[in-house]
């Protein structure tokens, strides 16, 4: 929970009210497994491929906007969840996010990647589709692999709802007014690329530059990251800087 704060007993509701929720949905989840009826909750996957798929079938449901809390949001520049946000961005649907404060360590492109980002209690992981539906992490399979559940039943949808509410509330600008984010958008995608392992005359191909920029794009890139060579700026990307 970490050392007493002026937000500590707000932390403290957040976490009681998250935990409660992730009760209701795990006795849920195991109705549901055990064949009982769960009118208005339903799985959306079971393991990371099913769990992606499912959430590609849900991102067209989204019309106003979908509402994110997501406590360590790492880096990953394969990440498929990119190409969901896109679809729905240029579909007119706002995106709302809250990360966690680690996810500043874990991710050091996240401010420049989205800087409608916000950092808040992320005392959960939790989805909202317009408002009327909700998607939750359940109980782990029996292999360990995570699932995923949706749920428009009130039971679920209101605490959801009044959880996502307060974080979103208490949530502040992953920049801060007044400050530019760290990294341009070409820098973002030279620093994508790179953690991908490409080569410079590759990177440049693909951004329609000469090498000589990417080169120079790449030692700023490296020297923000507190880097001390290319490929230790790689790591740092794909890692995250230190422990989160």
């Amino acid at each position: 929970m970490g050392t007493a704060g002026p937000d500590q007993g707000l932390r403290v509701d957040l976490v009681r009210r998250a935990a409660s929720l992730t009760a209701t949905v795990n006795d849920l989840a195991l109705d549901h497994l055990e064949g009982r009826r769960t009118p208005g909750f339903d799985l959306v996957g079971s393991g990371t491929a099913a769990i992606d798929a499912g959430f590609d079938r849900l991102e067209p449901l989204s019309t106003r906007v979908m509402c994110s809390v997501i406590p360590l949001l790492t880096f990953n520049p394969w990440d498929p969840a990119e190409e969901l946000n896109q679809r729905s961005i240029d579909r007119g649907v706002e995106l709302r996010t809250v990360v966690g404060e680690r996810s500043l360590a874990a991710n050091p492109l996240l401010s420049s990647l989205d800087q409608t980002v916000r950092i808040g209690h992320a005392v959960t992981t939790l989805y909202l589709v317009d408002r009327v539906r909700a998607v939750l992490p359940g109980p782990l399979n029996h292999d360990g692999s995570a699932t995923a559940w949706t749920a428009t039943n009130p039971e679920v949808l209101t605490p959801t709802l009044e959880l996502w509410d307060l974080i979103w509330e208490s949530s502040r600008p992953i920049v801060p007014e007044g400050e530019a984010a760290p990294f341009t958008p070409r820098q973002v995608r030279t620093a994508v690329l790179l953690a991908r392992g490409a080569k410079d005359t590759s990177i440049a191909r693909e951004l329609g530059v000469s090498v000589r920029t990417v080169v120079s794009e790449v030692a700023t890139i490296a020297a923000r990251l507190g880097a001390t060579s290319r490929l230790d700026a790689a790591a740092i990307l794909r890692n995250g800087r230190g422990r989160p």
